[in-house]
C-alpha cells in the first residue's frame, strides 16, 4: 500500500512539474513575439552664429530658445542645435544688456543662421 501511495505522489509530482515547465516556455514564446515599431524620422542640424549689430563682433552665452529648449552660444558666438525634425519652428535669441530676436525659420534642410542682437 506504501508503495502504492509512493508511486502516485511521484507519478502526480513529474506531471505537475512538467505542466509548469511547458506554462513557463509558453509565456517566454509569447514574449519573444513581441514587435518593436520604429519610426524612420529625418532630421536636421540648425548652425548659426550670434553677433553684435554694431560692431559685428562674437556674442557669447546668448540663448536660443526653441520648442522650449535652451541651448547656449559658445565663447566665438556659434551653436549648434541637432537633431531637428523639418518644419516651421519660433526661434527666440537673447542675451543679457541686448534686445531680444524672436524669429520664424522653417527648417528642411541644415541651415546656418546669422543672427546680430542690438544692445540696450
Amino acid at each position: 500500500m506504501k508503495t502504492v501511495l509512493v508511486l502516485a505522489a511521484s507519478l502526480l509530482l513529474s506531471v505537475s512539474a512538467s505542466a509548469g515547465t511547458d506554462n513557463k516556455n509558453e509565456k517566454r514564446g509569447n514574449e519573444s513575439k513581441s514587435v518593436t515599431l520604429v519610426e524612420n524620422v529625418n532630421v536636421i542640424q540648425l548652425t548659426g552664429s550670434v553677433v553684435d549689430e554694431k560692431n559685428k563682433e562674437a556674442l557669447a552665452g546668448a540663448t536660443i530658445v526653441i520648442e522650449g529648449k535652451k541651448y547656449y552660444s559658445d565663447l566665438d558666438g556659434n551653436f549648434s542645435i541637432r537633431d531637428v525634425k523639418p518644419g516651421s519652428y519660433r526661434l527666440l535669441v537673447e542675451l543679457i544688456s541686448y534686445e531680444p530676436v524672436s524669429m520664424q525659420v522653417d527648417l528642411m534642410k541644415n541651415e546656418r543662421l546669422h543672427i546680430s542682437l542690438f544692445q540696450k
